[in-house]
């Protein structure tokens, strides 16, 4: 069982005098030392009311099967907790950040306004909107961390269970009337102890933040990523296999509405475009340099174990880098740089740590990082609410400038269909990878906003079947379908101030206002995706305070109950190799060590994700 949940006096007086500010003024307002400390009342807050279970019974978990568990993740995630080995592990279900009686779907108003025409209103690229302090990796970023933390899987089969099917209007371009959308595959676990509950749903992938979508999440996607095709044994000294020229392996992938698409392999491959294409392949090169430094100091260690050793670093050093790197350039102020470093080194900082360690347990002295581990009274998984503030396709350019890294010169254009599905590594025909990463650098991606969807993304074909979907209308419906509550109720259950206008919604946006309130006419239908494009950011922040309340509390949830980073954080599990490679390297590092022509480029650039320099 999950210890209960019991903050300190400290933590629940803060938690309840914020709670009384915050009905008056909000978090960010409150100038740099109440906004951090606001922010760590928020996050017991959000512990305390916002994390509730899903599971009815104890999924039975598998044999280690030798594997050393205590020292090694396992590819399904399991025995992450070792008195829980089944928390987490891939095919166990998501939780909610909001109580389960406010999950139940509306089937009635599944439909209601028309997904399609809320996309086609509301969220269609007139003319695109970039996100100016950005660049594209920052976008690619959340779709290599997505395929890392979660999946539904495929849409469920028309003999599975009867599709959506949502209504075009005959002016509508749309190739399909009515448009057909899958449902969400039923949940294989539900059973007589569920009955009464709202719908549940499983998470295909591991729930741990464990590089999975580099390497599987079965024995069997870890076994093929580390097998060299031509031989049909595993790469020398634990590597990944790469081609000769660095790049990743392709294989044959068999769809319903064509023979065969020729597709980049990797641990997740799904919805593949150029920007993970590059992720991917810097991070496999990354695993393979890791692995060469293990076997400098462990000549004798086997394959096997220098493979497992590099894995737990570089899904660390993933971590590393999302925290103190990508979220700080989306929330761009000095009081979440210094928030969410103090996830990682605690309020005494990096310098503090990198030279005296740990003082005592406390996350806010010393961080996260090496505390003791903590499920905050639930076991841990990815909530439903988690997915749908992941929601950001908006990032997305529809069309991409390739050119050369030493004098910027053009080399071509194309669109997303051409950098995208197994079209992605003909690029490479023509774009050298070192220009491809040096051009994704060099741009910015969309900005989080409405009326700046892809247009390639509103009419594109699944990769599995063919058939036309616009993924902006299939999101709506999802959030609705899996019992995500409307954008109102949602900011409610959050504890969070609600509209009471479409003009206070929209903060004062009247064009904007009235084109929402033509769609939905009543404000608490509005969809929470909606909504949290809609209200005003906080200065600097390139998402919603709304979408943040989710981040603050997942983002410390993600790495405070994984072992791996909290008690088990030690050179007896890592190497210290393993804790100094962590310690020293950043994205720009791992950048500049695979692709070095590239540092005049990244010079004076104070974070990655920010654009860089052109000759």
């Amino acid at each position: 069982m999950v210890e209960p949940f019991r903050p300190g006096l400290l933590e629940r007086m803060l938690g309840g005098l914020f709670r009384v500010v915050n009905r008056r003024i909000v978090w960010h307002r409150l100038g740099f030392v109440g906004s951090v400390v606001n922010l760590v009342a928020l996050r017991t807050n959000l512990r305390r009311f916002n994390l509730c279970d899903t599971e009815s019974r104890e999924p039975e978990a598998p044999s280690p099967g030798g594997r050393d568990v205590r020292a090694s993740r396992a590819p399904n995630g399991s025995y992450d907790d070792l008195s829980q080995p089944s928390m987490g592990m891939a095919g166990t279900r998501f939780g909610r950040n909001v109580p389960l009686a406010s999950t139940f779907p509306d089937a009635a108003s599944l439909l209601d306004p028309n997904p399609r025409l809320i996309s086609r209103r509301l969220l269609t690229r007139d003319a695109f909107i970039p996100a100016s302090t950005l660049n594209v990796f920052a976008g690619a970023w959340v779709q290599f961390m997505v395929h890392d933390w979660f999946s539904h899987g495929k849409g469920a089969s028309p003999e599975q269970v009867e599709p959506i099917r949502v209504p075009v209007d005959e002016d509508d371009p749309f190739p399909e009337k009515p448009m057909i959308v899958p449902r969400t595959q039923p949940d294989p676990t539900r059973g007589p102890a569920d009955e009464g509950l709202p719908p549940t749903f499983v998470n295909v992938e591991s729930h741990w933040w464990d590089a999975s979508q580099i390497y599987g999440s079965s024995d069997d996607l870890v076994a093929r990523v580390r097998t060299d095709p031509t031989t049909g044994a595993p790469v020398a000294d634990g590597k990944i296999h790469l081609r000769p020229e660095g790049l990743l392996p392709r294989e044959t992938d068999k769809c319903v509405h064509r023979k065969e698409a020729e597709l980049e392999f990797t641990g997740v491959n799904g919805n593949w475009w150029i920007g993970l294409s590059a992720l991917h392949t810097l991070f496999a090169r990354e695993h393979n340099a890791v692995c060469d430094r293990l076997k400098i100091e462990f000549p004798d260690r086997n394959g096997d174990w220098l493979f497992e050793k590099a894995r737990l670093i570089v899904a660390a050093l993933l971590a590393k880098i999302h925290t103190v790197e990508w979220t700080p350039a989306l929330l761009n102020t000095p009081a979440l740089r210094f928030g969410m470093r103090g996830n990682w080194w605690g309020v005494l900082g990096e310098e503090f740590a990198n030279a005296y360690g740990r003082i005592g347990s406390s996350e806010v002295g010393s961080g996260i990082i090496g505390s003791p581990t903590d499920h905050h009274g639930v076991r841990y998984t990815l909530t439903e609410e988690f997915v749908a503030v992941y929601r950001m396709h908006s990032l997305m350019r529809d069309e991409f400038s390739f050119r050369r890294h030493g004098d910027d010169r053009p080399i071509r254009t194309a669109t997303l269909p051409e950098v995208s599905a197994d079209n992605t590594h003909l690029l490479y025909d023509d774009v050298p990878f070192l220009d491809v990463f040096y051009s994704l650098g060099t741009q910015n991606p969309g900005a989080l906003a409405l009326h700046n969807y892809p247009r390639h993304l509103q009419n594109l074909r699944r990769q599995d079947s063919g058939e036309p979907a616009d993924l902006a209308a299939v999101e709506i419906i999802r959030d609705r379908e899996r019992g995500v509550p409307r954008y109102c109720e949602f900011r409610r259950l959050l504890d969070m101030k609600v509209p009471e206008t479409f003009l206070e919604l929209t903060g004062g946006r009247q064009d904007l206002a009235r084109e929402i309130e033509a769609i939905y006419g009543d404000l608490g239908k509005v969809d929470t995706m909606i909504g949290m494009l809609a209200e005003p950011y906080p200065d600097g922040f390139a998402f919603s305070d709304t979408a943040f309340r989710i981040f603050i509390l997942m983002a410390s949830r993600r790495l405070k109950s994984d072992r791996f980073f909290t008690q088990d954080y030690t050179p007896e599990i890592y190497t210290q190799v393993g804790l100094d490679w962590v310690a020293a390297n950043t994205m720009k590092t791992v950048i500049l060590r695979h692709l070095p022509q590239l540092a005049p480029c990244l010079k004076d650039v104070r974070n990655a994700f920010f654009p860089w320099r052109t000759p």
